[in-house]
């Protein structure tokens, strides 16, 4: 189904104003913790993974949003040796709850749950 993410993005940049963007939060399918790519893929055990369809990571959300036209801002994610990278990004301008920042589970240092955010902007 990842036609059908394509599908989304286009339609969003279609009626998006210019210089326009929404913020975006997936399961990061890069996340070192075998538990957390459990809780969250695709038929996972985790609450609401049954509506999920394709686990993104950030190449493949990237992708997605790249060809239909959005400038990408990547937020949060982790990459393919399992490294998490972070830029700094303000609530105001749109809350993910589930972040390095605002998830209660993440504490003493440790990211247990944290999503693949990014800002998609229409030039």
């Amino acid at each position: 189904m990842p036609e059908d993410g394509l599908i989304a993005a286009c339609n969003c940049h279609m009626y998006l104003k210019p210089e326009g963007y929404f913020r975006v939060a997936v399961p990061d399918g890069f996340h070192p913790n075998a538990e957390y790519i459990d809780y969250v893929k695709p038929g996972g055990i985790g609450a609401g993974a049954e509506d999920h369809k394709i686990l993104y990571n950030f190449r493949s959300l990237e992708s997605v949003f790249m060809h239909a036209g959005f400038h990408i801002d990547l937020l949060e994610y982790f990459d393919e040796k399992r490294e998490f990278h972070y830029k700094e990004w303000s609530p105001q301008d749109g809350m993910i709850y589930r972040s390095k920042r605002f998830d209660e589970r993440n504490q003493n240092g440790l990211l247990n749950y944290t999503s693949l955010i990014l800002d998609a902007r229409k030039e």
